[in-house]
């Protein structure tokens, strides 16, 4: 972004010198944010990020920065000469390169030496070779100044992504920056000190610039988008780990300058997963008078691209509503009508803010269509999946506020549409199988580049034959959205607890008959998944059964433990307290607390979207026990489950029939990505044989999936004779206290 306009000297004609120095002192104590921050990455790297922003009084700016809270590490650029938005000076752009990818950092910002922003953080993007989890989520046709808007809004400020991208139509009516400082961008301040944001142009957006005026329209001069197209920022690409994102402009669809980038793009990219945001919809069944419908254009210039380079997931909005397509294979690869296995999945998130539309109509036949005038002619919605339970008729199509969430973790995409209640009214899965490396892995870091190092294998043409597993995976719900209400296709029964190998497909921890949620894929929530493509619906029925003998003795596990944690996190401020200890076993008494620094902010650290795990082992790293309190929120008034409030989660089960005796779990963010626990439970198998003192605690606010990506914590305690913390046996070994 360059800083257009100039220095308003007359603003201080007449005035003394010594009256000048005690204005700029005066403005220098007062000094605050008017706009942004925005964190932005122009150079499209995962190792660089841009913070923009914008003070009352002008200034050089700083960017202090760290990997903890204590930040270490600053950059200062002088003060700008001029601004595209606002007067000169008052505008501040730092760029940091050299990050390290996939990380936390925390940061602040400061105008004149003087904090603007407290500390805060972010996550830098991800390597290509980075195998963490993916999260983001989109948003469209949101900037409208509404309630809805504000209620999204906070929905995602919750879910804490660390990246937010647009379909369009970011500020109404005409995408002044007026409308865009205050009917968009005010209802996101929070969330975006922390989440990377990559807008993309609507209609709307250009209404004061037009279409040939984009580089001058509000949208284009605040914010600082990638260069890497021959329209810069007009439209542009990034990549964030294994995963490419293309940001299209269909207003005035569709220049051949903008086709063939796009189609050089997705035939030369080497990344697994690939995502494109435009605004107007190819395929829309929206009604109602104010709904547009499809774009002809848009649908027969680049559907076929994104058909024949097998796009994952193409978003747009344009209308306001939420759709989701089946698979889409209406081309050939040479863009002609016609089916080759090749296509894409279509979401049309349009209901962040803005007034909605109608959703698909349902006729006689049980068919969908569209007719926004009882004297229009009917259009058959034959793109609409068909598999949404609490959509009409089970099609996907809905008239609701909403924001759409997408998280990739392995080898497994699962995209959420959460409406304004929280509520998770679609579910999306898709599964591939793993890549396939074309050079031998470097064993050390390789300096991030644009070139890939892996190549996935091509995704399998779709098919109508069905495949089932039983696995434990983490579908990543966001916080506020923890109600899955989909119809099963896949039943996993549990009892007791049984631990499987890690290469085993499926592991039970004591936990009550779960559903599968059905999804395009009908992949299942939390626990276990079924997964069907296309047409079939298998069922499986998968019992896990461990011995639940109560002895003096320590229990052996028959199979290798699941990932424990492997970060070399330290649980601080640790206690254990074990009472009635082996008299006899499985009426003891538990008490746990302490707290733990998470080095990534994904929605795994929402206890009450992916459970809570604490773990204890003896002096030889074997398992003394280990408890899983499975995700959920309370179904109703007195039944166990998760209840939210202010950045915390609270977990009840007065019988601690769940999670075999655990009574209640509280989880608190104090700070971001720091959380402190406590956790209580009462006859339960909780046993410490006082010859093995030696204890190591392991909390992870989340599942196995959750540990194996590090996001979990310890702590040894040592045997009395060691130096703190450590553990004391008393009254006779009846009660093991460690702190």
């Amino acid at each position: 972004m360059s800083f257009g306009g100039s220095w308003r000297r007359g603003l201080w004609q007449g005035l003394s010198v010594a009256a000048l120095v005690v204005c700029v002192a005066a403005s220098a104590s007062a000094q605050t944010l008017t706009r942004g921050p925005y964190i932005q990455n122009p150079l499209a790297l995962p190792s660089a990020a841009t913070f923009v922003w914008w003070t009352n009084v002008a200034g050089d700016s700083t960017v202090e920065y760290g990997l903890t809270p204590a930040l270490g590490s600053s950059l200062t650029v002088a003060q700008a000469g001029s601004c595209d938005v606002g007067s000169a000076g008052t505008c501040h752009s730092v760029t940091l390169t050299g990050l390290l990818t996939g990380t936390l950092y925390y940061y602040r910002l400061k105008t004149n030496g003087t904090a603007v922003q407290a500390t805060t953080y972010f996550n830098t993007q991800k390597s290509p070779t980075d195998a963490g989890d993916l999260f983001f989520t989109v948003i469209g046709d949101w900037g409208q100044g509404t309630s809805n808007e504000a209620t999204i809004a906070n929905l995602q400020n919750t879910a804490n992504p660390p990246m937010i991208i647009t379909v369009g139509d970011n500020a109404y009516t005409n995408g002044t920056q007026s409308e865009l400082d205050n009917n968009a961008m005010a209802y996101y301040q929070v969330p975006l000190q922390r989440a990377f944001y990559f807008p993309t142009l609507g209609n709307h957006d250009l209404n004061t610039s037009g279409v040939s005026g984009w580089a001058n329209s509000a949208h284009i001069k605040t914010f600082v988008l990638p260069t890497n197209s021959p329209e810069p920022e007009r439209y542009y690409s990034f990549e964030d780990g294994d995963a490419l994102f293309i940001s299209m402009d269909s207003d005035g669809c569709c220049s051949s300058q903008q086709t063939a980038w796009l189609e050089n793009l997705l035939s030369t990219t080497q990344r697994r997963w690939k995502f494109v945001f435009y605004h107007h919809t190819a395929y829309s069944c929206a009604n109602g008078v104010a709904s547009i419908g499809s774009d002809a254009g848009v649908r027969s210039n680049w559907a076929p691209i994104w058909e024949k380079y097998g796009v994952d997931i193409v978003f747009h909005g344009h209308d306001h509503i939420y759709e989701r397509t089946k698979f889409m294979d209406d081309y050939l690869a040479n863009g002609s009508p016609g089916s080759d296995g090749l296509g894409t999945v279509y979401v049309m998130t349009g209901g962040g803010g803005a007034t909605l539309d109608d959703a698909a109509k349902i006729d006689g036949s049980n068919l969908p269509y569209r007719q926004p005038f009882f004297f229009s002619p009917k259009e058959s919605c034959y793109w609409l999946a068909h598999d949404c339970p609490l959509g009409a008729s089970s099609y996907c199509s809905f008239k609701r506020s909403q924001y759409t969430s997408v998280v990739i973790s392995g080898n497994t995409l699962t995209m959420q549409a959460i409406d304004s209640n929280g509520q998770v009214f679609d579910t999306y899965s898709v599964t591939k199988a793993a890549p396939v490396p074309t050079e031998t892995p470097t064993p050390t870091p390789l300096p991030p580049t644009a070139t890939a190092t892996v190549t996935a294998t091509p995704p399998p043409t779709p098919s109508s034959s069905a495949t089932a597993t039983a696995t434990q995976t983490d579908t990543a719900t966001p916080a506020d959205t923890l109600t899955p209400t989909t119809v099963a296709t896949a039943t996993v029964t549990a009892t007791l607890t049984a631990t499987a190998t890690p290469s085993a497909t499926a592991t039970a921890t004591n936990t009550p008959v779960s559903t599968a949620t059905r999804t395009a894929t009908a992949t299942s929530t939390r626990t276990f998944t079924g997964t069907a493509t296309r047409t079939a619906t298998p069922t499986v029925t998968a019992t896990f059964t461990a011995t639940a003998s109560v002895t003096p003795t320590v229990p052996t596990p028959t199979s290798t433990p699941t990932p424990r944690c492997g970060s070399g996190l330290l649980i601080t401020e640790a206690r254990l307290d074990v009472a009635r200890n082996l008299f006899p076993t499985g009426d003891e008494k538990l008490k746990i607390r302490g707290a733990m620094q998470l080095t990534q902010l994904s929605p795994i650290i929402d206890p009450a979207s992916h459970g809570f795990t604490l773990t204890v082992l003896d002096s030889s790293g074997n398992l003394l026990f280990e408890r899983y309190v499975p995700a959920g929120l309370v179904p109703s008034p007195g039944q166990p489950g998760w209840r939210l409030g202010h950045n915390s989660w609270t977990y009840k089960d007065k019988a601690g029939t769940i999670a075999a005796g655990i009574r209640k779990v509280t989880v608190k963010q104090r700070v971001p990505g720091q959380l402190t626990f406590k956790v209580t439970g009462k006859d339960g198998l909780f046993a410490v044989p006082p010859s093995s003192p030696f204890l190591t605690l392991i909390i992870t606010p989340g599942d196995s999936s959750t540990a194996a990506n590090n996001q979990c914590a310890t702590r040894t305690f040592n045997p009395p004779s060691g130096a703190a913390p450590k553990c004391d046996l008393l009254a006779g070994g009846k009660r093991v206290r460690c702190r």
